[in-house]
């Protein structure tokens, strides 16, 4: 098993952190479409007896300013990280970030990555998907790097 490059690492657990925080956000839009849609009279009168499930719902932690300031820079404000990467390697980093944070028994596999994304059609193979993406979290890598020297100069972003 070889060495894993720690700039890679490091950029790779943003990413994750930050399509952890993605996908924790919620639906904005489709919460003001629903809100159109129900009556908020089951928010204000509750049965103790029928809606007993209701206790064990839990609301949704809110993100922190330092969350939503990554999720943001990463994936969600104009020129943020996310576009850096170029349109045909989006589906191959968006596939492992997902699996990547499934807890499944036996761990993320490449196998797995090759076979969402086409398998034999894709043209490529495991190990050709496990470069390309190192070689993306590389790039961005060195992009976070550069966009983080500038702000350290007083540019802002």
């Amino acid at each position: 098993m070889g060495r894993r490059d720690p700039e890679i690492e490091a950029t790779e657990e943003m990413l994750l952190e930050a399509w952890q925080l993605l996908m924790r956000s919620p639906d904005q839009e489709r919460g003001w479409l629903i809100s159109g849609q129900r009556s908020w009279w089951p928010q204000i009168i509750r049965d103790k007896v029928m809606d007993y499930a209701d206790e064990d719902a839990r609301p949704r932690q809110q993100l922190g300013r330092r969350e939503v300031a990554l999720r943001d820079r990463v994936f969600v404000d104009v020129g943020c990280l996310a576009e850096e990467i170029a349109p045909q390697i989006r589906p191959l980093v968006a596939v492992v970030l997902t699996m990547k944070t499934w807890r499944d028994v036996g761990g993320f596999r490449w196998e797995r990555v090759w076979e969402a994304l086409g398998g034999r059609e894709s043209g490529t193979t495991s190990d050709g998907l496990k470069v390309r993406y190192q070689r993306t979290l590389k790039q961005l890598g060195a992009i976070e790097a550069a966009r983080r020297d500038r702000v350290g100069d007083g540019e802002r972003l």
